[in-house]
């Protein structure tokens, strides 16, 4: 519990004496002067640890004004740690004691968010960053170095590195302020070491947040190029309470719309205010009378964002066996060319012993690998053309990937989007059906019309936002498939250059053995280029699967509609007392047994088992194009 206190409260102004600010706030958890580091951290952030091992995200950010102690709270001091070395330690000893039955990775990186743009801790000569969201709608950041560690320690060291290039810049609020919002990202990848059709990949995310502080300009006296930094901190910090404030009331009476895209900093944080993840959320406050409005702002946020509910699950990565395979066939024919390079390599050093030395002669003419010298130029010539043909179709490949990826988001986000103006239309409907109608309230309704003004039938703010959404979403799928198409015809080019190109090298190819490195070579670019394009038709599958599962949403509200219809159609008929037909009777009883017995409950429990099982099958077989 904490207790507020009015700092300009007069117990002698009875003028005042029910007008008092004082304020009790209830959390999960308080710590007073006399906590510890390792207090607050087995209190808020260990029970996480054991969560990002199996593969669910978690976050954790420091929120409040500028010198209430967020940074010494995430980093701590050497001689007491913060959060993000305790976390690490406890997160590497989990790791170690799963090591025997699972290989795991561990990859971190570091970021600061600086007047509205994103700067590389790790690489600041990257220059900034955009942000973008993948096919699952989760954030990324273009071009942010992510480096692979084994141990806390190596952590700690990148993180002493990133931290000196932070920006930090002295007021009169704060000597050492942050004027930056810095994320430290570590993803645990975890796949098991048992042989198995179905291959999972556990990925788990941590996010580590130190949020800059809010700062009023009177308190920090910054002026200029200090102000214009303030602003830009207060203006994310703004955002993120507004954020806040609608997550806490969604699911209330009405709905609330959250405007993620506000702020970098809230989109950045998406998924933890309010959706994939487990939260912690460390409110920091100072003691001082001075700082009562700081305070008493961050309490009202703490308190509100108590009540947001987010959906946790586990981040699983479904590999199909066909897969994993062709990657163990290509492995196995670079192991086979290695071998057969050497046992050529081989025949080359006994050319001096004795039984061949009447081959130096001709071995002398010969080139590398074999070939004829006079040859050997237009041959390696054919060979490098090769390798780049294969290299551009394996390119273009994964360019196709990405914008079935992309237009799969797009489809994804339109269905959604319909989905909301549908809902709306279906309850306006309703409301218009159910409104009491009477002569004045129809001429009030056609003066409307005919001013052109809806009255109660105006769309909320997230109809009209959605509207806008679906136009911009199928302006971006016609500019998508317009590069899809170019770059398909592109890859038929491509194909057919490699394909008169391989036709060429037999007749340049002096023994069996170097056909065999230039076959098995050729071999691993088609086998590379057949991966990725089941990888595009696993994509696709998802896609048809999310399109039907939209489809059956939309007919399991069309069935709700029908079912409340037949009741009150049977209601009116038993109130009036209306005979009912033998036909008319016998289907009403069919209908109210089905219901009854919950088949259409359980084809649609079916519909979700199967489509669950077919975003984990194997794809199709690939293609046999070269």
């Amino acid at each position: 519990m904490v207790v507020l206190m009015d700092p300009g409260e007069d117990p002698e102004d009875t003028m005042r004496a029910h007008r008092s600010r004082e304020k009790t706030f209830i959390f999960d958890t308080v710590f007073d002067q006399h906590a510890s580091q390792e207090d607050v951290y087995r209190a808020t952030t260990q029970h996480l640890v054991e969560g990002v091992v199996s593969g669910y995200n978690a976050t954790v950010f420091a929120y409040g004004p500028s010198g209430a102690g967020k940074t010494y709270t995430m980093l701590g001091m050497d001689a007491e740690p913060g959060i993000y070395l305790q976390t690490l330690t406890d997160l590497f000893r989990a790791i170690e004691e799963t090591r025997s039955h699972t290989d795991c990775s561990v990859s971190m990186s570091y970021l600061e968010i600086y007047n509205e743009v994103i700067r590389d801790l790790l690489n600041p000569s990257s220059g900034f960053l955009d942000l973008r969201e993948d096919s699952r709608g989760s954030i990324q950041i273009a071009g942010i170095t992510e480096v692979s560690t084994s141990n806390a320690q190596e952590i700690t060291q990148l993180l002493t590195r990133g931290n000196r290039q932070r920006t930090q810049e002295p007021t009169a609020a704060n000597k050492t302020s942050s004027c930056s919002h810095a994320v430290l990202q570590v993803t645990v990848r975890q796949r098991s070491r048992g042989a198995d059709v179905l291959e999972e990949v556990r990925v788990g995310r941590l996010f580590m947040v130190d949020l800059a502080g809010s700062e009023r300009a009177s308190q920090t006296q910054n002026r200029g190029k200090r102000m214009k930094e303030g602003a830009h901190i207060n203006r994310s910090l703004l955002a993120l309470g507004n954020c806040i404030n609608a997550l806490s009331e969604k699911g209330g009476s009405r709905a609330q719309y959250v405007n993620f895209r506000d702020s970098k900093l809230t989109r950045l944080l998406k998924d933890a205010l309010g959706g994939n993840s487990c939260t912690v959320m460390i409110a920091h406050i100072s003691p001082a009378s001075t700082s009562f409005e700081e305070s008493r702002t961050t309490l009202l946020y703490a308190d509100r964002a108590k009540n947001i509910k987010t959906r946790v699950k586990r981040n699983l990565l479904n590999v199909s066996y066909r897969i994993a395979q062709y990657t163990d066939v290509i492995s196995y024919l670079r192991r086979e060319i290695e071998r057969l390079k050497s046992k050529i390599e081989t025949q080359e050093e006994k050319r001096g012993e004795p039984g061949v030395r009447d081959a130096q002669g001709r071995a002398e003419l010969l080139g590398p690998l074999g070939f004829c010298r006079p040859c050997w130029g237009h041959m390696n010539k054919i060979r490098t053309q090769l390798i780049g043909a294969f290299k551009e179709q394996l390119e273009m490949r994964h360019s196709l990937v990405e914008l079935e990826n992309a237009n799969i988001e797009l489809h994804v986000d339109t269905s959604r989007h319909l989905l909301t103006i549908a809902d709306w239309e279906r309850e306006k409907t309703h409301q218009h059906v159910h409104r009491d109608r009477t002569p004045e309230r129809d001429a009030e309704l056609a003066e409307a019309e005919a001013d052109g003004d809806e009255g109660e039938s105006a769309e909320p703010h997230e109809v009209a936002l959605a509207r806008e959404e679906v136009n911009m979403l199928l302006a971006e799928q016609q500019k998508t498939s317009a590069l899809k198409a170019g770059l398909e015809q592109r890859l038929a080019n491509a194909k057919r250059k490699a394909s008169q190109l391989e036709k060429l090298l037999p007749a340049h190819v002096m023994s069996e053995d170097q056909r065999e490195v230039l076959r098995l070579l050729c071999r691993v670019h088609e086998l590379e280029v057949e991966n990725t394009e089941l990888q595009a038709d696993n994509l696709r599958q998802r896609h048809l699967l999310c399109q039907k599962d939209f489809v059956i949403q939309r007919f399991h509200q069309h069935r709700r509609l029908c079912e409340q219809l037949v009741q009150d159609l049977c209601r009116l008929i038993q109130g009036g007392g209306v005979a009912v037909p033998e036909a008319l009777d016998r289907r009403l009883g069919l209908y109210w047994r089905e219901l009854g017995a919950g088949s259409l409950n359980r084809l649609l429990l079916l519909h979700s088992v199967m489509s669950s099982s077919l975003r984990v099958s194997p794809p199709r077989g690939p293609s046999r194009h070269p």
